[in-house]
């Protein structure tokens, strides 16, 4: 499945301070199918998604255990990406955009929860991801998850996120309310502002449409 890219100079930049190269050594299978369309995608009209999520357990990067829907998830805000740590140019610029994501939530981070998954859970072990993450400063309440490949091609086919060939996954984000059910997808690469945007309009609904801006 193959989306034609559009990276913004913002966007494209942040990648570039937030996310150094990988390492050269990386796999043979890192240059995936869509590095070589990175130049081109266009983020499409964002669309209303209804995931189906289960309660399986995945592992952090820290080695943890985790049910995903009781424990990661709970009842908060959500912002969801799907990377894997030998990918060269569309994970570095998603994960860029998350770690900017985080820094704008600022103070108020404890009330969202970021979650990258990899598609790849037969190489990204806990280490690798932990290595992987490193590049971006996560704080607490940013998690990365693997699991048996079994497992993890169970939550990616909930999140609407697998494919056959995980070289041919589509950048995209996904933004959830957990207590409303309430999620949008954006696949290309989104302003980290559009995220900001809904995380605000998601926080309002929840005051009852009093306005308590994330950024």
């Amino acid at each position: 499945m193959q989306y034609p890219i559009l990276i913004s100079a913002a966007v494209l930049g942040a990648a570039l301070v937030a996310a150094p190269a990988l390492a050269a050594d990386a796999d043979d299978h890192s240059h995936h199918h869509h590095d070589h369309d990175a130049q081109q995608a266009a983020p499409e009209k964002p669309s209303t998604v209804q995931p189906k999520l289960s309660d399986v357990a995945l592992v952090a990067q820290d080695g943890r255990k985790l049910k995903l829907k009781s424990e990661v998830l709970g009842d908060k805000l959500v912002v969801v990406d799907f990377v894997y740590t030998t990918c060269t140019t569309v994970c570095p610029v998603l994960s860029a955009l998350m770690a900017k994501v985080q820094g704008q939530l600022g103070d108020r981070a404890g009330e969202v929860q970021l979650v990258s998954i990899t598609v790849d859970p037969a190489r990204d072990t806990p280490a690798r991801l932990k290595e992987y993450a490193a590049k971006y400063d996560p704080k607490p309440g940013w998690l990365w998850l693997t699991g048996p490949t079994g497992t993890v091609n169970e939550v990616l086919k909930g999140f609407g996120a697998w494919t056959p060939n995980f070289e041919d996954h589509p950048p995209q984000v996904l933004v959830g309310d957990m207590r409303t059910g309430n999620w949008t997808r954006y696949l290309g690469f989104v302003d980290p502002k559009d995220i900001m945007a809904k995380l605000d309009e998601l926080r309002a609904a929840r005051a009852g449409g009093k306005s308590t801006a994330v950024n």
